[in-house]
């Protein structure tokens, strides 16, 4: 999952800022571009595990089943989607 470890990287760097709102949801600001990207709580998710250096496959799903106490198939089409989104717009557009 190649691009997860891009997006891992990425989302530890100063070029991007992320925050938690009130309602779990978030935003990734990008801060050369002065993007901003909106991301509902599953994403958010997501994102802090990102940045905590969980960068696999597995660990992402597992981390979205504990926290959204869903089953590991739903989790896993969640999380491909997601990171192929995010991969396009904060990887891809440094390409």
């Amino acid at each position: 999952m190649r691009r997860a470890v891009d997006l891992s990287r990425l989302l530890s760097s100063e070029g991007i800022s992320h925050t938690r709102l009130a309602d779990h949801s978030g935003v990734i600001l990008d801060i050369d571009s002065l993007q901003v990207f909106s991301v509902n709580d599953t994403g958010m998710c997501l994102v802090e595990a990102l940045r905590d250096g969980i960068d696999d496959h597995e660990g992402l799903v597992g981390r979205i089943v504990e926290e959204f106490e869903i089953d590991e198939e739903t989790a896993a089409r969640d999380v491909d989607a997601f990171i192929e989104e995010l991969a396009q717009y904060l990887v891809d557009r440094r390409a």
